[in-house]
This record gives structure tokens, C-alpha cells and sequence, in this order.
């Protein structure tokens, strides 16, 4: 890891309880850099504290672990283990209920990645930011390409290995910096499901991805939905809180707002972006 990786911004050492002693960032506004953000009473964990920019809106966890921290202290595999016991103690009851009635999705059943590159990107290179162990774009059709971006080292090397069988691979970084190692429009595509809420420098990264981008390239991004009925209805406990892996609370005029300061041309299909959905899809289009 190099030192600009791990002091953009700079860290201090915190204790996080049960992962321990590890560099924290203290954060400003995400989107328009703003340090007035105002707590809300009430929502966060421990030492996450969750805020609202004053000046435009923009609500945003006021902590993160730095970068250094993510790769194996608090891997995305060892906070979601957190996370569910938390969930189970706050809402014990309609947790268990959520767990077992998983079935249900299969009545709504998700947008599978694989079928949206496939609609809105040419064929060429698709990198997918924070992409786990790969098989996310496992279905990728012919004439795609793989490439990945995970800051998980042991997810990282899964996903390396599922990629190099395409022609692709999989970089052990933080986005920012695995995004800096490939060229100006390499990508005709890139996948941003369930990453962009967990980003340190969201901005950044899609400044860096829309150089990385091809001319009429797209990004894809899923993120929770700050603005849907069901966290006005349950507040704290609303299923899109994540401490700390959620540390970017977006709603559709806030991700626009992101959108559009770092290049592109957003676009939301008619059912994206529904009050009564929890997440929400857009579609980020490179001029």
C-alpha cells in the first residue's frame, strides 16, 4: 500500500470496539466539501455518527475507517457479520422474519448486472467497482470483458481468478487508486451496484472513472434510497443503515447532484427511483 493511498484524507487512530484500534478519516460534506454538517439525533453507532450538510443537503456518515483498515481489519466480510447482529438486536423481531421469508424475491426478482450491461454498453472492457469475489459479472455475455476493482484482499484474488479466465482481472485497491491504473477510455462500461454508498471519496471516484470511461460509456450504480417511504416510517431502523460500511446516504437529487459535478448525464428508467423502493438505479452516461 502506498502513503497516498492511506492519508487521503489524513487518519487518526480510534478504538472501534470489536475491530479494535484502526485509522479513522474524519469526513466533510462528500458532495460539496461543506464542514457545517449537522447530526442527526439519533441515528449512527458508537463512533459513526451520521450528519446533514447544511448547505446542500447531502447526508453522510461523519467517520470512516481509512483505506489501510478496510483490506483485513474490517473487510466487507467481517462487518457484515457485525452488522446482522446488530440488526438483530435493534429489530430483533422483523429481522428473523426478513431472514427467513428470503424467498419472497423471488416473486420481485432483482435486476441481474449481466442483463443491464448487456442493454445499455457496447461490448468492450466492464469493470466493476467493489466486486467482491467476482460473479457479479460472471454472466457477462459474449464480446464483454471482466475487470474488477476490491479492496477485500482475499475477495480480490477470487475474483482475479474468475476474471482471468475471460481475458480480465481483479486489482487488490481502494477504487481510486486500482481506477488510476488503467487508461483513458478503457472501459465501455462500469458496474456500480452496492458500492457507491460505501466510498470514503465518491466524487473522486467518479471523476477517475469518467477518464477511465469510453466516449458514450456507462456507468451503472445501485444505491440505497434515503429518500424512500420506509426510512421516513422506521427512522434508525431502516434496512439501509450500515455502520460503518454505508457512508453515503443518497436521494435521487442528491446523486444527480453528484452525478452531474463530476461529468455526466444521469438518467433514472421510470421505476428507479420509486419512494416506495429502498434502493434505487440510475444509469451515469460519459458525453
Amino acid at each position: 500500500m502506498t502513503e497516498a493511498m492511506i492519508r487521503e484524507p489524513s487518519s487518526r487512530l480510534h478504538d472501534t470496539g470489536r475491530f479494535g484500534t484502526v485509522p479513522v478519516v474524519e469526513r466533510h460534506c462528500p458532495l460539496c466539501d461543506a464542514e457545517d454538517g449537522a447530526a442527526i439525533d439519533g441515528y449512527g453507532d458508537g463512533i459513526w455518527q451520521l450528519k446533514q450538510c447544511r448547505s446542500c443537503g447531502f447526508v453522510y456518515l461523519d467517520r470512516a475507517p481509512d483505506y489501510a483498515a478496510l483490506f483485513s481489519a474490517m473487510a466487507w466480510e467481517k462487518t457484515t457479520t457485525a452488522e446482522l447482529e446488530r440488526r438483530a438486536r435493534l429489530r430483533p423481531i422483523s429481522h428473523r422474519v426478513s431472514r427467513l421469508t428470503r424467498a419472497r424475491m423471488r416473486l420481485l426478482p432483482r435486476k441481474r448486472i449481466a442483463d443491464l450491461v448487456a442493454r445499455h454498453a457496447r461490448p468492450g472492457n466492464v469493470i466493476d467497482l467493489g466486486c467482491g469475489v467476482g460473479t457479479q459479472l460472471a454472466g457477462l455475455g459474449e464480446g464483454y470483458v471482466p475487470y474488477g476493482v476490491e479492496i477485500s484482499s482475499e475477495a480480490a484474488v477470487a475474483a482475479d481468478r474468475l476474471f482471468a479466465g475471460r481475458g480480465g482481472r481483479a486489482v487488490n485497491q481502494p477504487a481510486l487508486l486500482g481506477l488510476r491504473s488503467f487508461p483513458a477510455g478503457f472501459f465501455s462500461a462500469a458496474t456500480l451496484r452496492s458500492y457507491l454508498e460505501h466510498e470514503l471519496m465518491p466524487r473522486a471516484v467518479l471523476t477517475e472513472l469518467h477518464r477511465t470511461l469510453a466516449p458514450e460509456g456507462v456507468a451503472i450504480v445501485k444505491v440505497p434510497n434515503y429518500g424512500a417511504w420506509n426510512r421516513r416510517l422506521t427512522g434508525p431502523k431502516w434496512c439501509g443503515f450500515r455502520y460503518p460500511d454505508h457512508l453515503n446516504y443518497f436521494t435521487p437529487a442528491t446523486l444527480r447532484a453528484m452525478a452531474e459535478s463530476c461529468g455526466y448525464r444521469i438518467r433514472f428508467g421510470i421505476t428507479d427511483r420509486l419512494p416506495t423502493s429502498d434502493n434505487m438505479y440510475a444509469l451515469l452516461l460519459r458525453p
